[in-house]
């Protein structure tokens, strides 16, 4: 990029950023928004927003961390599933659910034609009906997986377990920065006001897994 080109890209950021410079009141709402905290120290409340700087990095971390250990784990498990019952490499989310659920793809099909058999061959007599049924939700071909032993089926159980338990956790960092931007962004909008009223925003637990967001202020 050239001289010219890097100079016109500045200006035209200076251009879209003036308005909030104009408007501080929207600034610091905006850098929460961001960087959660950024806004209060801006507004001289440091602790305050040091510990909402800091809960998002920490949230980031784990974010990064847990979506780095859930590519290994899924990894780990497909090879395993691959390499003890027969499952071809990079199959679907819901098929190795399915590899979980059921010791092999014979025993699944059992069920799937027992089923069928109940609803199209005994409560409303539609052979056709029912092989169009058996053949859709069935498995076959490379679809098909059975389990060398029973051991490594609970092994593989509990990889998967551990793999969506690490999702969780995943979801829950996600969850944090998320929830974090939001409270900064009100705090910041909140302490831009004028006010005679010290106020401040802060949870509280709300039925077993639940928070409420509240805002008090001092009389």
């Amino acid at each position: 990029m050239g001289i010219l080109n890097r100079w016109l890209l500045i200006t035209l950021i200076l251009v879209a950023c003036a308005p909030l410079l104009a408007l501080p009141r929207i600034l610091y709402p905006a850098s929460s928004m961001v960087l959660p905290g950024s806004g209060e120290i801006m507004l001289g409340r440091t602790t305050k927003g040091g510990t909402m700087m800091a809960i998002d990095i920490l949230s980031l971390y784990a974010l990064l961390a847990t979506n780095q250990a859930i590519d290994l784990q899924k990894k780990q498990y497909m090879n395993f599933a691959e390499r003890y019952a027969g499952v071809p490499y990079g199959m679907s989310d819901n098929h190795y659910q399915d590899v979980q659920d059921y010791i092999s793809s014979d025993y699944y099909n059992d069920i799937i034609r027992m089923m069928a058999r109940n609803y199209y061959l005994i409560a409303n007599y539609s052979p056709e009906d029912y092989e169009a049924y058996v053949a859709e939700n069935s498995f076959a071909g490379d679809e098909q997986w059975s389990w060398d032993s029973d051991d490594h089926w609970q092994q593989y159980k509990h990889m998967r377990k551990s793999n969506q338990k690490r999702k969780m956790s995943h979801n829950l960092a996600l969850g944090i920065m998320l929830l974090n931007r939001a409270v900064s962004t009100i705090d910041a909008t909140l302490l831009t006001r004028p006010s005679r009223h010290n106020g401040q925003v802060y949870f509280t637990p709300s039925g077993d897994t639940g928070l409420m967001l509240n805002y008090g202020f001092n009389f």
